[in-house]
């Protein structure tokens, strides 16, 4: 497999991502959730995916969802601490989720070579992040047993498919910050760095993160992505990702409108810009593995926290696997009583604990210190 040759682009803003919009919308990689007679993702979607890294799913929520979606998050939004160590909102009432919220300072510059830098309690910060929105937001549990959603899931995992993680990114209107370049992946690399993810999608993978938006995504406030760069680790043998925001050559943004859904192979290498745009960008990631990419495997994992900045070594065992895979159903009874008349998702993976969705499953993975994302699975 070839190694990624990472160069910067010279071009000015404007135009680079004139350019980079062009070349995305020629990938083909992008379209409706279609599913083959026998219900699988189409083959054709599968093969886009593996050959560009990345597939946008158009259309996937409807518009009462999006603003279900939009006005939940903005309760979660009005009740965000004032710096990251308070437990009191703007209006002096207690913060509901305390810790939940990674703050951020305002834009990094455009074309400042400069990482983030970290937030001060004496500088103004604004919401870059939420952490495990399943416990938080009802809308965001019914989204995460969306029939489309998980079939996308099963056609990349297959029929077994378990959970990664969830997170919703904030970038607001002309202070979002930069994500850095990174690739997600960590643990099924080879010797020489290649992807053990074979070009068909088989063997051991990383799995993919969806963003699920409830706003406009343009090239100045998205995701950008390299394509075909899933194949080789950047970090192999004392390599380095770019500095935030270096436009790189051959990068194109992931556009997307409200309802669409965003597909990314956790190994490809990905980031955004600072956003400077009059447009803010909301996506909730909802990340899922293949069982036996993550059952048996040892690694540092750096989602199992209420916000990021903590990491510890872990093997996943069978039992660790399976009591996170009962979100699934659990959110499939969710959304079930929501939208009875709904064809609803199957899911045939195993889990630990009981599927139905009341008040007392609500308590349980929500329960203080044994809240369901203590078992997220970083790969």
């Amino acid at each position: 497999m070839t190694q990624i040759k990472i160069e910067e682009d010279a071009r000015d803003w404007n135009e680079y991502s004139r350019e980079g919009y062009r070349r995305a919308m020629k990938l083909g990689n992008r379209g409706p959730v279609e599913v083959d007679e026998s219900g699988k993702l189409k083959q054709s979607i599968l093969e886009a995916y593996q050959r560009t890294g990345f597939y946008v799913f158009t259309d996937v929520i409807g518009i009462d969802e999006v603003n279900e979606l939009d006005r939940e998050f903005s309760e979660i939004l009005e009740n965000a601490p004032t710096s990251p160590d308070s437990e009191i909102d703007h209006k002096g009432d207690p913060v509901k989720f305390p810790g939940y919220y990674r703050l951020s300072y305002t834009a990094t510059d455009l074309f400042s070579k400069q990482e983030p830098k970290e937030v001060k309690e004496s500088e103004q910060a604004t919401v870059g992040l939420v952490s495990h929105p399943l416990m938080m937001m009802d809308s965001a549990l019914r989204v995460y047993g969306h029939p489309k959603i998980l079939s996308i899931a099963a056609g990349v995992n297959g029929s077994d498919f378990v959970p990664f993680h969830e997170g919703i990114f904030h970038k607001e209107i002309g202070v979002g910050p930069a994500t850095p370049w990174h690739q997600d992946g960590r643990t099924h690399w080879g010797d020489d760095g290649s992807s053990l993810e074979a070009e068909d999608g088989s063997g051991k993978t990383h799995g993919f993160n969806l963003s699920v938006s409830w706003s406009r995504c343009t090239p100045d406030n998205c995701l950008w992505v390299v394509p075909g760069s899933h194949r080789h680790w950047l970090l192999h043998e004392g390599g380095e990702f770019p500095r935030v925001a270096t436009k790189l050559k051959g990068a194109v943004p992931m556009m997307l409108e409200p309802g669409d859904c965003g597909m990314v192979n956790r190994s490809a290498l990905h980031g955004s810009f600072p956003n400077q745009s009059q447009e803010k960008r909301i996506t909730m990631v909802l990340g899922f593995h293949k069982r036996d990419s993550a059952i048996g495997s040892t690694t540092t994992n750096v989602h199992a926290f209420r916000s990021p900045g903590q990491t510890r070594e872990i093997t996943y065992t069978e039992e660790y696997v399976l009591k996170r895979s009962r979100m699934i159903p659990l959110a499939i009874d969710a959304r079930k009583q929501k939208y009875p008349d709904e064809r609803h998702f199957q899911y045939q993976g195993n889990y630990i604990g009981n599927a139905t969705w009341n008040e007392k499953t609500r308590a349980e993975i929500s329960e203080e210190g044994d809240e369901y994302w203590q078992k997220d699975i970083t790969l």
